[in-house]
């Protein structure tokens, strides 16, 4: 999990909407406004630069007919929360996430990766449900972007709480997001051991031609960790600044931009 900065000016269309319709649910919204409903999707993907705001997978769009997106929106706090006549939960654009499908599609690209018939190899929102466990997991949208939070294990993927550079008021946090969303499903395992194994491969390499490994891993960090062109960032963002150390974070300060 990443910090995502979400723009603070809305969606106009949602804006629209919610003025006209301040009590509707968001069933009702995607089914009347459409239009609303893709430019809200298009806003989350450009602010998340096209990670799922918890696991960090790519948000995969669908390539074929028969596909779908693995790509829906999240409500950090559940719908079922909304008081009728006080905040409506529906249509807060500040409770909108853009998450996968925590491997529970078939029908998405690249299933033989995304997709798991396992329940306990499902993560992000499909364990998370309309729980309220708000409180005791982190919100993408309110953690530090300066520091990381996590680690991992190099051969395993498995994710943990770095207790070094997370600060310790947000550590208890940090191991229920781990739990209650499941992020060490196996399927999300196997997916960061590869990206580190491709990371350790890239290092030798680079070392192996003669180049010095603080340039090495400074090249990396620039290449893998900073939006590209379409403003999308590498899968598994996290375990690449993880991988990187020092070097990913010279280059997230120095870039002067909110990632």
């Amino acid at each position: 999990m990443k910090r995502v900065y979400k723009r603070f000016q809305e969606p106009e269309l949602l804006q629209q909407y919610r003025k006209e319709h301040p009590q509707d649910s968001w069933e009702r919204f995607r089914r009347h406004s459409s239009r609303g409903y893709r430019q809200v999707k298009r806003c989350i993907l450009e602010d998340q630069h096209g990670l799922c705001a918890y696991c960090e997978i790519s948000i995969k769009q669908a390539e074929r007919d028969d596909e779908v997106d693995d790509f829906r929106v999240e409500h950090f706090y559940p719908k079922s929360a909304t008081v009728k006549g006080q905040h409506n939960y529906h249509l807060d654009w500040h409770n909108l996430l853009g998450v996968c499908h925590g491997g529970s599609q078939r029908d998405v690209p690249d299933a033989e990766w995304r997709f798991s018939t396992a329940k306990n190899d499902h993560s992000c929102d499909v364990p998370k449900g309309a729980k309220e466990i708000t409180r005791r997991i982190l919100n993408p949208l309110e953690i530090p972007g300066d520091v990381r939070l996590f680690s991992y294990v190099e051969h395993t993927g498995q994710m943990l709480v770095d207790k070094e550079t997370c600060p310790p008021k947000l550590q208890r946090k940090a191991r229920n997001t781990i739990k209650e969303l499941n992020l060490n499903a196996p399927r999300l395992m196997r997916m960061r051991k590869t990206v580190i194994a491709k990371l350790s491969e890239d290092v030798e390499m680079e070392l192996s031609m003669g180049e010095e490994l603080e340039t090495v891993l400074e090249n990396l960090a620039i290449s893998l960790l900073l939006p590209n062109h379409e403003g999308y960032c590498m899968d598994f963002f996290t375990v690449i600044r993880w991988y990187l150390g020092a070097a990913a974070e010279k280059i997230l300060a120095s870039s002067g931009q909110k990632i």
